[in-house]
């Protein structure tokens, strides 16, 4: 049965000890890839948790994660996933319209180029906050 770590933390207290990924797999006797899971998903066997527990020397609940923390995680990232998709296809309708407009004769290139640059500078400010505040919000415990 698998069972949810803080992966955040499991993070941290491998980059606290300066160790890679593969470090920390050969310390607990795990693999590369269980490692890379853990750090991105926080799922492994009740086995991998108690490696890494014992490999830092701390009690195995204080690395999980309870199932509200997770389901909180999880909607999050759903949340910065959709975010980002809908910034993505707002560019994308932005572009074409913009490109459009020129082609149709309504824009001169000199004013589709303002155009262009507004957008991207805008979406680009987005693609940048929306990870942002999603780690905030994990951060913070904030629903």
């Amino acid at each position: 049965m698998d069972t949810m770590l803080n992966s955040v933390l499991v993070r941290k207290l491998r980059t606290q000890r300066s160790w890679s990924q593969d470090q920390l797999g050969e310390a607990a006797g795990l693999s590369l890839r269980t490692i890379q899971r853990i750090e991105k998903e926080g799922t492994c066997s009740l086995e991998s948790s108690q490696a890494l527990a014992a490999v830092f020397e701390i009690d195995v609940a204080s690395l999980q994660i309870d199932s509200d923390t997770a389901l909180r995680d999880v909607g999050i990232r759903r949340g910065q996933f959709w975010g980002m998709f809908g910034n993505t296809a707002g560019l994308l309708c932005a572009f074409s319209g913009i490109s459009y407009s020129v082609y149709i004769g309504n824009l001169r290139g000199l004013e589709a180029g303002l155009w262009y640059g507004g957008i991207a500078l805008v979406g680009g400010l987005f693609y940048v906050a929306i990870p942002l505040l999603g780690e905030y919000f994990r951060k913070n415990s904030i629903h």
